[in-house]
C-alpha cells in the first residue's frame, strides 16, 4: 500500500525505536534523527513482560518476550507509514471497565490517518465479540495516537497521551529490553549540521547514510555501525594535526562506528578545502592555514583520540607558521607546504614534503680592529628571503620522534648586507705610524660592498689620511672570498685583498692602511646558523642583488647534539 502524505502518525510502538539518553548518545541519536530526509529503517525491537500506561483508561501489557519488526517510512524529515509485526509472546492493549481487551499481531500506520489496518483479536470476553463485531476495536486502535516527528521518536518521545489523576505517564521504556537497527538507508537533508563526536563536524549536502546494524539497549547504551557518502559544507575536523575548517568536502566510501563517546570512522576518501585553522604536520611545520588550502587523505581511518593513518595529498597557504622540532622553533611567513602520497600512521609521517617560506634569522656581524683606539665593531643583521626545502619524514611524530632529513636552499637579499657591512667598514681613528709620524688620522668611507662573481665579494672605499695640514685622498680596489666554515655552520668573509694605490706626501702611509685592512675584515663571519637549527652550510652562489646558501637538514643529528 503506498504511504499517504502526512504531519501526524498513530504509531504504538514507535517509542521502542531509540530512545532518549544523555550526553555523547542522546547528541549521537539526535544527529541520526535530524538529518533524516527520507528513507526507510528496519527496527526489531525486543520486549520483556511489563505494563505501560498510555491514557488514564488505556494501558499497553506483554506477555513473555514478543519481537515487534518495524518497517519505517520517513519523507521530508517525518514519518510516513508503519508496518509492525509481532512474533513470539504477545502484546495487549487493554482498556477499564467496559472498554475492550485487544491482543495485537499485526499494524499498518499511516501519517494523518492513523492505523489503516490491523491483525488483533479479542481477549477473554471480548473474544468472541471482537470476532463478530470489528468495529469494538475501534475505541482501542484510536488511542494508539504517536507523534512522528523522527528527532521525538529517536528520543521516546513518541506518543501524545494525557497523565492520569496521580500523573502517570506514558512508560513505554520499560516495555523494551533492545532495539536493533539493520539494512537501514536514509537520504540526508541538505544542509542540516551533523558530527562524529569532536572529530569532524560539517553540514550535509547530498548526502547518503546507511546504518547496517545499531542497537540501543536502555537506558543509555547505544552502539552503531554504518556508512556514509557525499558531499560535506561549512565543516571542522579535529584530528588533522589540530583544527581546521573547511568549506567543502567530499567524503567516499566512508564508515563508522559509534559507541557511547566512542567514535570512530574510515573514508576511501576525504577531501577538504580548507579556509583556517591550525594546522600541525607530524614531526614538521605548523601553519596556519588559509584558503586556498587542499587536504585529500586515501584509505582514512580515524581513532576516537583524534589520531589518524591515511595516504595524504595535500597543498597547503598559510601567512603564518612554524617549525617545532627537537626544542627548537623556527617561525615563518607566508608558508606553503606540498606533499603526495605521504603516509600517515597514527599521527606519524612518512613521505615527502616541499615547504617553503619567508625566513626570518637575527645574527649580529662583529669584527675585530687590530687598533687599540677601535673597539670591536658590531652590527645587527636582520636576514629575510625566501626558503625552500625537500623534506623525507621517516615515521616522524610529535616532539622528537622519527627522522627528517632532506636538502635545503634559502636566499639572502643583497641590500641589508650591504649596509650593514657599510657600517662595520666605516671607522675614524688616530693612529702612530712610526715613532717619527705620530696622530695621523684615518677615515674609511665605503662606498661598494657586493658580489663579483659565483665566491667572491668586491670591496670599493674612500680612504682619508691626514697629517697636519697635509691631507691624502685616494680610492682603493679590493676582493674577498666568501668560504664556508662547516665546524662553525657560517658564511665567513676570508682572504680580503686591498690596494689603496694613494700618491702624495702620505701615500707611503696610506699604503699602510693594506695589511690592517686585511686583518680587519678577513674571518668576518657575515651569517652563521643558529646552533639549534639542524641545517649544514654545503654551498653558496651569489647573484648581482642576492646570495643563494644550500645545505642539507638532518634532525636527528640536532636532536644527539643537544641531547646532552
Amino acid at each position: 500500500m503506498q504511504c499517504l502524505p502526512t504531519t501526524r502518525v498513530a504509531l504504538l510502538l514507535a517509542a521502542l525505536a531509540l530512545p532518549a539518553a544523555a550526553d555523547q548518545t542522546d547528541a549521537l541519536l539526535i544527529h541520526l534523527a535530524g538529518v533524516i530526509n527520507r528513507g526507510k529503517l528496519n527496527v526489531i525491537v525486543d520486549l520483556k513482560p511489563g505494563n505501560a500506561v498510555i491514557t488514564p483508561q488505556w494501558k499497553l501489557q506483554t506477555e513473555g518476550a514478543p519481537t515487534a519488526a518495524l518497517t519505517v517510512e520517513a519523507d521530508e524529515g517525518r514519518v510516513s507509514c508503519v508496518d509492525v509485526d509481532l512474533t513470539g509472546g504477545k502484546l495487549i492493549i487493554s482498556g477499564s471497565g467496559f472498554r475492550p481487551s485487544l491482543e495485537i499481531e499485526g499494524i499498518r500506520f499511516e501519517d494523518g490517518t492513523g492505523v489503516t489496518a490491523a491483525r488483533f483479536r479479542g481477549r477473554g470476553i471480548w473474544r468472541p465479540l471482537v470476532a463478530v463485531f470489528r468495529a469494538l476495536a475501534r475505541p482501542a486502535l484510536r488511542n494508539l495516537d504517536v507523534n512522528t516527528n523522527i528527532q521525538s521518536m529517536l528520543r521516546g518521545e513518541i506518543i501524545e497521551s494525557k497523565k492520569d489523576p496521580s500523573g502517570t505517564s506514558t512508560e513505554f521504556l520499560a516495555l523494551v529490553r533492545d532495539v536493533k537497527i539493520h539494512d537501514t538507508e536514509i537520504e540526508a537533508f541538505s544542509g542540516y549540521p551533523f558530527a562524529f563526536g569532536r572529530l569532524i563536524d560539517f553540514d550535509t549536502k547530498a548526502l547518503k547514510l546507511t546504518i547496517d546494524k545499531a542497537t540501543f539497549t536502555p537506558p543509555a547504551q547505544f552502539e552503531a555501525d554504518g556508512r556514509i557518502d557525499g558531499e560535506l559544507v561549512n565543516g571542522s575536523a579535529a584530528f588533522l594535526g589540530n583544527h581546521g575548517r573547511f568549506a567543502h568536502g567530499e567524503l567516499r566510501r566512508g564508515t563508522f562506528h559509534a559507541s557511547g563517546s566512542d567514535v570512530s570512522f574510515t573514508a576511501g576518501t576525504l577531501a577538504v578545502d580548507l579556509t583556517y585553522g591550525d594546522f600541525r604536520w607530524p614531526g614538521g611545520p605548523r601553519i596556519g592555514v588559509e584558503a586556498p588550502s587542499h587536504f585529500a587523505v586515501r584509505d582514512l581511518r580515524v581513532r576516537s583520540d583524534g589520531t589518524y593513518s591515511g595516504v595524504v595529498d595535500a597543498a597547503l597557504f598559510g601567512k603564518v607558521g612554524t617549525i617545532d622540532r627537537a626544542g627548537m622553533s623556527v617561525a615563518a611567513n607566508d608558508v606553503q607546504m606540498h606533499t603526495t602520497g605521504a603516509k600517515i600512521v597514527d599521527g606519524k609521517a612518512t613521505g615527502e614534503v616541499k615547504l617553503g617560506f619567508q625566513y626570518r634569522l637575527n645574527h649580529t656581524l662583529v669584527v675585530h680592529y687590530p687598533v687599540e683606539e677601535l673597539r670591536d665593531r658590531k652590527v645587527p643583521l636582520v636576514f629575510q628571503g625566501a626558503f625552500d626545502a625537500d623534506l623525507h619524514f621517516e615515521n616522524a611524530g610529535s616532539g622528537d620522534e622519527g627522522v627528517v632529513t632532506g636538502t635545503y636552499q634559502f636566499t639572502i637579499p643583497w641590500p641589508p648586507v650591504e649596509q650593514a657591512a657599510f657600517e662595520v667598514l666605516r671607522a675614524r681613528w688616530q693612529q702612530d705610524i712610526t715613532p717619527a709620524i705620530h696622530k695621523v688620522s684615518f677615515a674609511l668611507e665605503p662606498r661598494r660592498f657586493g658580489p663579483c662573481g659565483p665566491d667572491c665579494f668586491l670591496l670599493d672605499m674612500r680612504v682619508v689620511a691626514a697629517k697636519s695640514k697635509l691631507r691624502q685622498i685616494c680610492n682603493t680596489e679590493g676582493k674577498a672570498d666568501v668560504v664556508i666554515d662547516a665546524p662553525t655552520r657560517s658564511l665567513v668573509l676570508r682572504n680580503v685583498r686591498i690596494q689603496p694605490h694613494c700618491e702624495g706626501l702620505l701615500g707611503a702611509v696610506v699604503n699602510f692602511l693594506a695589511p690592517f685592512l686585511t686583518k680587519s675584515y678577513s674571518d668576518v663571519s657575515l651569517m652563521q646558523m643558529p646552533a639549534d637549527l639542524p641545517f649544514t652550510i654545503e654551498s653558496v652562489g651569489t647573484a648581482t642583488d642576492s646570495i643563494f646558501i644550500a645545505g642539507k637538514v638532518d634532525w636527528t643529528a640536532a636532536h644527539s647534539a643537544s641531547a646532552p
